[in-house]
């Protein structure tokens, strides 16, 4: 082969490659449905609450950008103009009807990709369910998984409009909140994904955090400190997780208080932290306090003459953070005692939810049923028909073993000098 036949197979190569090239790029679709930022409505939360003759209420809470940079300078939002965010309302049939009558006062199409909220009222939830919100937000392809779902008490309208001044919307301050929730462990939050799987189960029932505003302790009935003139006060109300609403099927049917709320998650096997206050074993009336570092929980479900047992086993790890009594850290009998005093005051928080969800809402929110499905696969094909029925039923042993890892870095409170 001589050298010009050489040279002119590899040209022949590279003119194939450059068509192919071109071709491959010619057939390439193009973003068809590329919107610009600018022109979107930023959706950082979404509030579904009853209206009138059966209808439904949306509240959508999206970025107002032009204020967002004066709003991050400080002063804080002076009115409308200036507000770093804007609430919009509308009622419809569905969900969706109430979605698109929002277009009607807007310039900018809702994206929901950033929704990091969704607010179910509480009297929709007891009453009509959840079933339509959760089928529009299932089906809606910019809504993610991992958006968190809460019920709201009051007005939904108000809750999403309460002043703040850390963060720049009341939902990124709900977001916050909730990314702090185990400093307490004392609500059980769901994502939009985990509470569809928990919708969809065959034994387990669902349960989230509830929202509201309560008064603000930290508003003075007068302003006399100096420092506060010219400032913008603290506001009346403040946003507050307060416990855990528990559903049995598509409907609330109740909601358990922060102490029974944690009851739960050390059932589920969900504490990573928070504290706990035991009485001294030395003075009574004086507490110490543990902060609770790791906790492992064990289901051991048990079937023994058509009676179904379950033992629930616990362990936790804590530190000794502060104590009101006059106590001697370095015998190893005191520190037996705090731990067989922690025990018992995890007990109690176990057994507060028990006895409040068997007896009176008997909905499944511990995961009894899929342990049994798991260990005796063969019995729950009977026992899954009537579920609902047996479990209130289910006898349950609470064992906890707890373990004080570390008391700070002094051994023995500090006592005045007598004189």
């Amino acid at each position: 082969m001589t050298l010009d036949m050489l040279r002119k197979g590899q040209t022949i190569k590279r003119l194939f490659l450059y068509l192919l090239i071109l071709g491959i790029a010619l057939t390439q679709q193009a973003c068809w449905d590329q919107r610009e930022v600018e022109k979107l409505g930023i959706v950082l939360a979404t509030g579904v609450e009853q209206a009138s003759g059966g209808r439904v209420r949306i509240i959508v809470q999206n970025i107002n950008p032009s204020a967002m940079g004066k709003s991050a300078q400080g002063g804080g939002p002076t009115g409308t103009a200036d507000k770093p965010y804007r609430n919009r309302v509308a009622e419809g049939d569905t969900i969706f009807q109430a979605n698109r009558k929002i277009s009607l006062e807007t310039s900018r199409q809702l994206f929901y990709a950033h929704n990091q909220i969704i607010i179910i009222s509480e009297e929709l939830a007891r009453s009509r369910g959840i079933l339509e919100v959760m089928d529009f937000f299932e089906r809606n392809p910019q809504i993610r998984r991992t958006t968190w779902i809460v019920i709201g008490k009051g007005d939904l309208a108000a809750l999403l409009d309460e002043p703040g001044r850390l963060e720049t919307t009341p939902a990124q301050r709900i977001f916050s909140i909730i990314n702090e929730r185990d400093l307490s462990s004392q609500y059980g939050i769901r994502t939009l994904g985990n509470f569809l799987e928990m919708l969809g189960s065959e034994s387990l029932h669902p349960f989230t955090a509830v929202i509201e505003r309560t008064a603000n302790p930290a508003k003075p009935e007068k302003h006399k400190n100096k420092m506060s003139e010219g400032h913008i006060s603290e506001p009346h109300d403040i946003l507050k997780i307060n416990g855990t609403a528990v559903f049995r099927r598509d409907k609330m049917v109740g909601w358990l208080n922060p102490k029974e709320s944690r009851g739960l998650l050390w059932i589920r096997g969900e504490v990573k932290g928070g504290s706990l206050e035991v009485t001294s074993p030395e003075e009574k009336g004086k507490t110490v306090t543990l902060e609770i570092l790791r906790s492992k929980t064990r289901l051991q479900p048990r079937i023994n003459d058509g009676q179904i047992l379950m033992t629930v086993e616990i362990k936790e790890e804590s530190n000794l953070v502060e104590t009101a009594a006059k106590i001697d850290l370095t015998k190893p009998e005191i520190i037996k005692k705090l731990e067989k005093l922690q025990a018992g005051a995890i007990r109690e928080e176990v057994e507060s939810a028990l006895n409040k969800v068997q007896q009176e809402y008997g909905a499944d929110v511990f995961g009894f049923g899929e342990e049994i499905h798991r260990q005796y696969p063969r019995q729950w094909k009977e026992m899954k028909k009537n579920w609902s029925d047996l479990f209130p039923a289910v006898q349950v042993e609470v064992l906890v073993e707890t373990k004080i890892r570390r008391t700070g870095l002094i051994t023995k409170p500090v006592e005045p000098k007598q004189q």
